[in-house]
């Protein structure tokens, strides 16, 4: 092989890496419409009268389901997952529900603990979503932090950007002004139009 040829491939194989490796534009959900799932009955009203008191003012009145699934491009589910990853009042686990769904973001917004957690999503490859799962609300200080984030959000700050901005990670003991939460941003980039 010549050394011109070489060149060009590597050339080429730079051109392809450099194109690869620049950053995607988020994707923008217009006019975002808030769901809520209630599969926890009377137990979950109080939170959720919480969360929408902070929610409704950023992105208005929400969809509410609690066997039907609502159409919505963020969605607030309040169940409770049991150790083998099963929600109740559902046949299946999050993943499933998920999948069903196919709302791009969606937050467990109930406590459950972190093996459930990880129950649930252990060998599923369905159901993809930028994930949040709460393992402690912390009171005042989720409904807050998700009306700061959703307003970023709209400001055309991505969501994983706005995520570390209000909560930044570190080995730092935890803020207890934040709730506690699992982000899986598996839908990647993502702004509200």
């Amino acid at each position: 092989m010549s050394i011109a040829v070489v060149l060009a491939v590597l050339i080429a194989a730079g051109v392809v890496f450099v194109a690869r490796s620049k950053r995607r534009r988020p994707s923008v959900i217009h006019s975002p419409r808030l769901g809520i799932l209630n599969l926890k009955g009377e137990a979950a009203e109080q939170l959720i009268a919480a969360d929408m008191d902070a929610l409704i003012p950023v992105l208005g009145s929400p969809v509410r389901g609690s066997t039907a699934s609502p159409f919505c491009d963020v969605l607030f589910i309040y169940c409770d997952i049991g150790p083998d990853g099963r929600i109740n009042n559902f046949p299946g686990t999050l993943r499933d529900l998920i999948h069903r769904l196919r709302a791009p973001l969606v937050v467990v917004a109930s406590e459950n603990s972190s093996d459930a957690y990880i129950s649930t999503t252990k060998g599923q490859s369905r159901g993809r979503a930028n994930l949040v799962m709460t393992l402690s609300r912390r009171g005042g200080a989720f409904p807050a932090f998700f009306a700061r984030l959703f307003t970023d959000m709209k400001r055309g700050v991505s969501m994983p950007v706005a995520w570390i901005k209000l909560a930044p990670q570190s080995l730092v003991k935890e803020q207890e002004n934040l709730p506690s939460t699992i982000f899986a941003c598996e839908a990647g980039q993502m702004v509200f139009g």
